[in-house]
């Protein structure tokens, strides 16, 4: 029987011939539990009976994770022109959808407790892209653009977790040399390196972390070629926009090694896959890409 051999479905092309979907697996089970008050705040926030004062007395309790969620909360995408000095008057201005994607944020800032040049590069993409996430969700009027926040800052949950770890984040040195030696992007490089790449282990992170089978869809297939047209469902719509924007983050010099490609056309097939009309269309990005950049200059300080 070969490694490759009865695999659950997730693992399906997603693994080099010498790695064993087996001991990932096992891998990802000894990893550490979301943090308790962070995982038990995101349940309360999936449940319609929670209460805002609820919400506040659980968050009070581990402090650092309640200062940077006041920070975020105060940063111009959530703040709604007003200072927010509490964290009951946080939950109450922003709401429970957003307010989800802030404890997430803050969560994993706080796992990276390394935070090295390549810590930071790989947390300012992925920031950024939760950022372009939403300016495309608003441009395209989608009704989801409190939850995308979250999908974009997942898309490289993976990453940071290879990061944390001692066993795989030695290896990670020579997945940006690739990258820099043959121009080809994180999945790529880690595919080559690693033998898995970080959509493949974010997704059974996330899953690992009780988060939804569509968070963990998206995470899983961010990276994967369109096959159609147009999306044919809500979720491939989301995956598409996460992969767009993780593009467009790394066309704006965001969270990009050296030699990291500048994917363009590709940018261009996947803004028309979404609905953005053709003409006009590469002024539509140069501008998406200027506002993202400028979001990301404004802002970054607070996620730091």
């Amino acid at each position: 029987m070969t490694t490759q051999e009865n695999a659950p479905k997730e693992f399906e092309g997603r693994l080099s011939n010498n790695r064993d979907w087996r001991e990932i697996v096992a891998w990802v089970g000894d990893l550490p539990p979301m943090p308790h008050v962070a995982s038990r705040a995101i349940s309360m926030v999936e449940n319609p009976d929670t209460t805002a004062q609820e919400l506040t007395d659980l968050l009070s309790s581990d402090t650092a994770l309640a200062a940077r969620v006041l920070k975020i909360a105060n940063s111009a995408m959530f703040s709604r022109q007003r200072e927010i000095t509490t964290l009951n008057q946080a939950i109450m201005v922003i709401g429970f959808k957003a307010l989800k994607g802030i404890i997430v944020a803050a969560t994993l800032r706080q796992i990276s407790k390394s935070f090295g040049r390549l810590e930071k590069m790989i947390w300012e993409n992925s920031m950024c892209t939760a950022m372009c996430s939403t300016v495309l969700s608003k441009r395209l009027k989608k009704r989801y653009v409190e939850e995308i926040f979250l999908l974009g800052l997942l898309h490289s949950l993976g990453q940071i977790v290879l990061l944390v770890q001692a066993d795989t984040s030695k290896d990670y040195p020579k997945v940006i040399k690739t990258i820099k030696e043959k121009s080809i992007d994180y999945v790529s490089a880690e595919a080559e390196i690693i033998g898995f790449s970080h959509a493949l282990l974010g997704a059974l992170v996330a899953k690992k972390w009780n988060f939804s089978p569509e968070t963990c869809q998206v995470i899983l297939h961010y990276k994967d070629p369109i096959d159609n047209d147009k999306p044919e469902t809500e979720l491939e719509e989301k995956t598409t926009i996460v992969q767009l924007s993780d593009l467009i983050s790394h066309a704006a010099g965001v969270g990009s090694p050296d030699g990291y490609p500048k994917e363009m056309e590709k940018i261009y097939e996947l803004a028309k896959y979404l609905g953005f009309k053709e003409q006009g269309l590469q002024d539509e990005i140069a501008e998406i890409i200027e506002e993202t950049q400028k979001q990301f200059e404004m802002e970054k300080h607070v996620y730091e």
